[in-house]
Parts: structure tokens; C-alpha cells; sequence
């Protein structure tokens, strides 16, 4: 279940518990007003178990809004024994009486797998019901389902009809997806206005990957004037809520002082809480900050255990970071041979360095087969890239 709908949950019982206007148990009610009027008296009287208790003789009687807070209760285990079990009949019962909060949570459960077996055909059919309902986060949902092809056939343009009714009602995720999306050109012209419109919106609510992705807007200058200051200050929004990707990128920015003052032990602080992630960037990142002890001791152990975490992932500096390790016997046994393959794996990724570090062993015959001409075009791809090194050897050999 989202956030969202937990929230949902604890505002319902917290409305419930401070209500003043509780009405008094009378004859004149029918048994699912009768219990649910207990249950609202012992929340206000903090008995948890009694309140389950009246509320789930009252969704038995039939009451929708009682079936959606037993199955709450049941799912979180509040006033009660935990049973996801319980939790989905519950909820089961509360869509089929037209709960939109009910059918989007169902949606979810089904949607993930848990704590039901995954089943994309009862996702989307308890998803469009909420979405028809007017329900924000069945829409947003529904678009990611649409954009993805995800038990539906894929459709940029259902997905983001569904992206903009969410949108509308707010929905942050809906307004980063919408963000993403005009940030890359994916699916939609390449509008970067638009872009940070939605980000603005969604990073307004605290969405940490909008808060990122506005960073990087502005380390980049993309549709805003370059601003490494104004770069950090997202950034540090984001990493104080986890973002892994905002950690690397702020750790960055320290290790080379842009829009903060320049500090190598903070910036190995911030890529070991994204390495700790899993970030593969901040991994590659950390292993060459011990490498050469800047910011942290000097230790080609902890280097290889992050290029090695990182290039696992695909991560074409870590796999540079490998190659180096081999090359020049640091924390290993010199291999010509590994580093040739590791730089091999990040080459074909176009990383410069990459490049440029296998050219040195094609020049050299070390690991390959000597061959000039192979170095020089390994050589032209770097500098093409930016290699200031593949730019001096190829001024070297006259290419």
C-alpha cells in the first residue's frame, strides 16, 4: 500500500478520535450506525481493540466505510492481530460497495503482489474503478500501467491523459512523471519549461526525486540560467530525504567545490549514503575517493569493493575503476588481460576514459593484440568526448 493511503487511514482515525459530535448509541439506529458509534466512542477513549472490535461488527452488518477501516485495521494491526488475509476481504468488500480509497488500495495489493499473489487483470479492474470515481492516485497509477505496457497495452498518450487528471488534483508523483517526461522528450516534445513547471509543483509537496531532477536542471542549465548554488540547495532538499541519486550528485559538487566550498571528506560522507543505497554512480564515486585517500584512508581494498559493487551494476566508471586497479597491480595482482576486459566493458558504454585507457593498451600490446590503428580509433572516439589525454596522443602520433 502507498503512503498515501496509509496516510489516509490515520487521518480517518485521527478525525474520528478528536470528533466532538459523536451521536449516542439509540434505538432508532440501524446495527452498522449502532457499532460504528462504538467504535467512534472507544477511539476517543484510546481502546484500540474495542474500536476494532465495533467496527468490524459494523462492517458486517454491511457498512462500507467500517469494511475499509477493519481492513486497515487488519492490514496494519491496529486493535487487532495483523491478517493480511483478513485485510483484502475486508477491502474486497468495501470496493464492491464503490469505496474509491478501497478499490485503488486492492489495485495496489494486486498491481505489487503483495500481500496477494499479483494479478494485473484485477490491478487494473479495481484501478479503473477509483480512477472513474475521481480518485488521484488510481490515476496515477493507470498512467505508469499505460505508459510501461504494464498489463495493458502501451499507450504514451492514455498514460498521460490519466498523468494529467492526477496532476490536476495534485498528485506528486503524477506531476514528476509529467516533469520527467517533458524533461527528456520521452513520449512528448522536449519542453523544458513545462518540465520545471511540474517539477515546481511536485517538489512544492516534498518529492524528493523532483527536488533531484531540479538540481540537475539547474547544475546543467537545462531551461534555467546555470546555477551551481541553486543546484545544491535541491540537491540538499532531496539528500536529506534519502534520494540516493541527489546524495551523489551533491557529493560531486563537493569534490570538486562547484556551488559549495570544496571538501573531499564530505563529499565521501554523501557517496556512502547513496553507495549504501546501491547508487552504482556514488559507488564508483567512493572507490576512486579511497583509491587515492582524498577524504577518506588510503585503501585499494575499499576501492576494489566499490568498483567492483559498481561495475556488477553496469556502471561504466566502475568498470574504468577496475580496469585501473588491474593495470597498475593496486589491491590485485597486475592483469593487462582483466583490465583490458574491464575497460573493454566501460568503452562500450562511450565512457571517455574507458576509451582512452584501452587505446593505452592497444598502443602498447598490453593484454591485447598490439595495434596502433585500433589505439588511434579508440583514441579519436575519447578525444571526440572530451578526452584532453586521447587528444594529446593523437597530436603525439600525428593523427
Amino acid at each position: 500500500m502507498n503512503k498515501t493511503l496509509k496516510l489516509w487511514i490515520c487521518l480517518v482515525v485521527s478525525v474520528l478520535a478528536v470528533s466532538l459530535a459523536v451521536p449516542a448509541v439509540s434505538e432508532d439506529m440501524d446495527d452498522a450506525q449502532a457499532w460504528t458509534a462504538l467504535a467512534e466512542e472507544a477511539i476517543r477513549k484510546e481502546d484500540y481493540t474495542s474500536a476494532f472490535h465495533y467496527y468490524e461488527l459494523a462492517a458486517n452488518a454491511g457498512d462500507a466505510q467500517a469494511q475499509f477501516i477493519a481492513g486497515g485495521c487488519c492490514y496494519y494491526g491496529m486493535g487487532t492481530e495483523q491478517s493480511y488475509e483478513k485485510a483484502v476481504e475486508y477491502l474486497q468488500m468495501a470496493a464492491d460497495q464503490g469505496i474509491a480509497e478501497a478499490q485503488v488500495w486492492l489495485g495496489s495489493i494486486y498491481y505489487y503482489g503483495f500481500p496477494a499473489e499479483q494479478d494485473l487483470e484485477k490491478a487494473l479492474k479495481y484501478l479503473l474503478q477509483a480512477a472513474d470515481r475521481g480518485n488521484a492516485d488510481a490515476q496515477q497509477m493507470l498512467g505508469e500501467m499505460y505508459f510501461y505496457g504494464i498489463g495493458v497495452e502501451k499507450s504514451v498518450e492514455t498514460s498521460m491523459e490519466y498523468a494529467r487528471k492526477a496532476a490536476e488534483q495534485g498528485n506528486a508523483q503524477a506531476l514528476y512523471n509529467l516533469g520527467w517526461q517533458y524533461d527528456t522528450g520521452v513520449g512528448v516534445e522536449q519542453d523544458y519549461g513545462t518540465a520545471l513547471e511540474y517539477y515546481l509543483a511536485a517538489a512544492e509537496q516534498g518529492h524528493g526525486r523532483a527536488l533531484a531532477n531540479l538540481g540537475l536542471m539547474y547544475e546543467l542549465g537545462n531551461g534555467v540560467p546555470q546555477s551551481y548554488e541553486k543546484a545544491a540547495e535541491y540537491y540538499r532538499s532531496a539528500a536529506d530525504q534519502g534520494d540516493a541519486i541527489a546524495q551523489a550528485s551533491l557529493g560531486m559538487l563537493y569534490e570538486f567545490g562547484d556551488g559549495v566550498p570544496q571538501s573531499y571528506e564530505k563529499a565521501a560522507e554523501l557517496y556512502q549514503l547513496a553507495a549504501d543505497q546501491g547508487d552504482a554512480a556514488a559507488q564508483a564515486s567512493l572507490g576512486l575517493l579511497y583509491e587515492f585517500g582524498d577524504g577518506v584512508e588510503l585503501s585499494y581494498e575499499k576501492a576494489l569493493e566499490y568498483f567492483s559493487l559498481s561495475a556488477d551494476q553496469g556502471n561504466s566508471a566502475g568498470q574504468w575503476g577496475m580496469g585501473q586497479l588491474y593495470q597498475f597491480g593496486l589491491g590485485v595482482e597486475v592483469s593487462y588481460e582483466k583490465a583490458a576486459e574491464y575497460y573493454q566493458l566501460s568503452a562500450d558504454q562511450n565512457d571517455p576514459d574507458g576509451l582512452e585507457c584501452l587505446g593505452y593498451l592497444y598502443l602498447n600490446g598490453l593484454g591485447v593484440e598490439q595495434s596502433t590503428d585500433r589505439a588511434m580509433e579508440l583514441y579519436r572516439l575519447a578525444a571526440e568526448l572530451g578526452s584532453e589525454e586521447a587528444q594529446q596522443q593523437l597530436e603525439i602520433y600525428g593523427n
